[in-house]
């Protein structure tokens, strides 16, 4: 789903318009856990051993190698013929990448086809810059990173462990990743249903931004992709 696929005004606020964000946030997580929840799971056990709030840095150096790849490859396509891939930023582009490695290792080669869509955990993925909890209107774009909520159906957390750890240790280029801070849904607010809440908002503090005084073109993505 789309930017346009939300309703919103010009009138609206940056605040008004990131909790639209968070409830469509909470929205798919809570489609995710009916889905795989068994019904003596409660909410709050299943939240803590399946949900994973994942933030991703870059190295800048890299993304801009990345970025000048990715330009080059979308200015060669032939004029005649389209691409079903999404053009993404260098940002996206990895964590894209790292969630169909992630599809893969979980549910085989063929994690795209339809039989096994719904198996695909969601991940749902949003920009941030640095120091937008303080603001009150848009600010200077410094250091893009993507935060991320990760929500698994049951036995599929060992593999996106053993996944995130060997990129951790790739010495090649594949990755952009500076650094990837992974943390269990575990506050301390009273019930994991708050939690839930406070790191949906969490992750779409700066889309309100975004939105009105649009300074990065890709800033949200939710994946369960399919055959994309």
């Amino acid at each position: 789903m789309s930017k346009s696929n939300l309703i919103y005004t010009p009138t609206l606020s940056p605040a008004v318009i990131a909790k639209s964000y968070a409830d469509w946030f909470e929205k798919r997580i809570d489609a995710f856990l009916d889905r795989h929840r068994l019904p003596f799971q409660p909410y709050d056990g299943y939240v803590e051993a399946n949900t994973r709030f994942v933030t991703f840095t870059f190295d800048r150096r890299k993304i801009a190698r990345r970025q000048s790849r990715l330009s080059a490859s979308e200015g060669s396509t032939f004029p005649n013929r389209t691409s079903c891939r999404r053009e993404l930023s260098a940002e996206f582009d990895n964590v894209d990448r790292l969630y169909k490695d992630v599809c893969e290792a979980i549910l085989g080669r063929n994690f795209h086809r339809p039989s096994k869509r719904q198996r695909q955990p969601l991940m749902i993925a949003a920009a941030d810059v640095n120091g937008t909890r303080y603001w009150k209107s848009s600010g200077p774009i410094e250091n893009v990173h993507i935060h991320s909520i990760w929500v698994f159906a049951n036995g599929q957390r060992g593999r996106f462990r053993e996944v995130l750890d060997a990129v951790k240790n790739d010495c090649t280029d594949r990755y952009d990743f500076d650094a990837i801070d992974v943390r269990k849904v575990n506050g301390d607010l009273p019930s994991k249903q708050k939690d839930v809440k406070r790191l949906a908002s969490y992750t779409s503090k700066f889309l309100g931004f975004n939105t009105l005084d649009m300074k990065i073109g890709e800033d949200v993505a939710i994946y369960e992709r399919g055959n994309e």
